[in-house]
């Protein structure tokens, strides 16, 4: 299935294919484990869990910045299936800027106690 992979070293923005093997993703985004950003109500963006630690280059989404390679996947959120994207190539252009070379983002944690 189609989906867009973008990458932030050398500022691209590129179809891949994607069989659906979640392992894929590892591969693809280049990291040890990822986390699912819910970008609109039929794409994900999957995102290096550990980004803020491990990479040194940066994008933001629609303003939310994020670290290192990370790819658009479509989701049926009926059923938690993975399915070809529906963004095209100049869509996520549009909602992608590349942040410059030594940008940096401070991790942040709050935790807050149930009341």
């Amino acid at each position: 299935m189609r989906a867009i992979l973008i990458n932030p070293y050398n500022e691209t923005i590129k179809e891949v294919v994607y069989t659906g093997d979640f392992r894929e993703i590892y591969v693809l985004t280049e990291c040890k484990t990822f986390d699912c950003v819910n970008i609109d109500d039929d794409n994900t963006l999957y995102v290096d869990d550990e980004g803020l630690f491990t990479q040194s280059r940066y994008f933001s989404w629609n303003g939310r910045n994020f670290a290192g390679k990370a790819l658009v996947i479509g989701i049926d959120y009926q059923t938690g299936e993975d399915m070809e994207t529906s963004l095209t190539i100049e869509d996520v252009t549009k909602a992608v800027e590349f942040l410059p070379e030594g940008h940096r983002e401070q991790p942040y944690m709050e935790f807050k106690a149930w009341q």
